[in-house]
C-alpha cells in the first residue's frame, strides 16, 4: 500500500514518507530499549549521528563503495556501541541514563570541534545513494526494504525467549537476577542490538539527505525520539511508527506555515499524554505505566 501511494504522490511526498519510514526505524530502536526492556536512552541520537559521519566519512574522504561503507560504518558503530553500552551498564538505571546523555553530549561536542574530519558545524554533502534504486522514489524502495528487514528482525527479537528476558527486566529486574539470570548481560545485548537498530536508520538518514550534520546526534533529536514512542505508545510495537508519522509530518507541514513550530508538536504532546495515557496505541502497561 505505501509503495502505491508513494508512486502516485508528488516527489517530495514520497520523500517525506521515506524520513517517516526512517524516523519510524529510529524511534522503534529506542523503543527496544525504553518500551520492552524498562532502560532510559537519553542520547539514542548519538549513534544515529555517529553512523551516519561514518558512512559520510568512509564513501565520500574515504573513497568506499556504498556496497563497503554501509557494513564498514555500521562495523564501526558497533564497536563504539559496545563501548559505550559497557561503560553506561556498569550502575543502576539512574546512571545508565545519565551517562547514555553524557556520552551524547561528549560525541556532539567532539564532532563539532573535530574540523579537520567532520568539518564542524557545516558538516559535508556528498554522500551516494545506491545506483540500482534511482531517484527519490527508487531510494524510498530501498529504504521500505532496508526498514521491512529491522523490523522483521525487531519483532522476531521481541518475540523470542529472549524477549521474554526484556521483558522480565521491564517488570523486576532483581527478580530476574534472582533466576540467576545475568541481567548486565542482556541488558547489553539489548543496548547493542537497540543502538545497531538506531545506527543503520542514521546511514539511511544521511543518504536520505545526501549530507552529514553535527544536528544528526544532537540531543533535540534524541528527545524526539522518545516522544514519538511516548506519542505512539510505548507498550505497542507499532506505536513508535504512529508516534514518528505524527512529529514528522507535523514538524514538516507546521515548519512551512509557523515559526514557532515546536510550540505545536509541544501542544499534541500534552494532548497524547492527558488524552491518551499510555499512548495513542495502548498495550498491556508495565511499570511506570511502560
Amino acid at each position: 500500500m505505501l509503495t502505491i501511494l508513494a508512486a502516485f504522490l508528488p516527489e517530495h511526498r514520497s520523500e517525506l514518507i521515506t524520513r517517516m519510514l526512517i524516523m519510524a526505524l529510529f524511534a522503534t530502536s529506542i523503543n527496544m530499549q525504553v518500551g520492552r526492556a524498562g532502560m532510559m536512552p537519553l542520547g539514542q541520537a548519538q549513534f544515529f549521528g555517529f553512523a551516519a559521519y561514518g558512512f559520510g566519512l568512509v564513501c565520500v574522504k574515504g573513497g568506499l563503495p556504498l556496497s563497503l561503507g554501509f557494513p564498514f560504518a555500521l562495523l564501526i558503530s558497533l564497536i563504539v556501541i559496545g563501548i559505550i553500552g559497557y561503560l553506561c551498564l556498569r550502575g543502576d538505571s539512574l546512571t545508565f541514563a545519565l551517562l547514555h546523555l553524557a556520552f551524547n553530549i561528549l560525541l556532539v561536542t567532539v564532532a563539532s570541534k573535530w574540523m579537520s574530519l567532520t568539518e564542524g558545524d557545516q558538516g559535508f554533502t556528498g554522500v551516494p545513494r545506491p545506483a540500482l534504486f534511482p531517484g527519490n522514489f527508487g531510494f524510498y524502495l530501498f529504504v521500505l526494504l532496508i526498514v521491512l528487514v529491522c523490523y522483521l528482525l525487531i519483532w522476531m527479537i521481541t518475540n523470542s525467549p529472549f524477549g521474554k528476558v526484556m521483558q522480565g527486566l521491564r517488570g523486576n529486574e532483581e527478580r530476574i537476577r534472582f533466576l540467576g539470570i545475568d541481567s548486565k548481560r542482556f541488558q547489553l545485548v539489548i543496548f547493542t542490538f537497540s543502538s545497531l537498530f538506531a545506527a543503520v536508520a542514521g546511514i539511511l538518514w544521511a543518504m536520505l539527505q545526501r549530507s552529514v550534520f553535527i544536528t544528526y546526534m544532537s540531543l533535540i533529536l534524541s528527545a524526539e525520539g522518545l516522544m514519538m514512542c511516548l506519542i505512539g505508545g510505548m507498550s505497542s510495537f507499532f506505536g513508535p511508527t504512529i508516534g514518528a508519522a505524527i512529529v514528522v509530518v507535523v514538524s514538516t507541514m507546521a515548519s512551512v506555515y509557523l515559526e514557532q513550530w515546536q510550540g505545536l508538536l509541544g501542544l499534541i504532546i500534552i494532548v497524547c499524554v492527558l488524552g491518551f495515557q499510555g499512548g495513542i496505541l495502548r498495550g498491556k502497561k508495565g511499570p511506570m505505566g511502560l
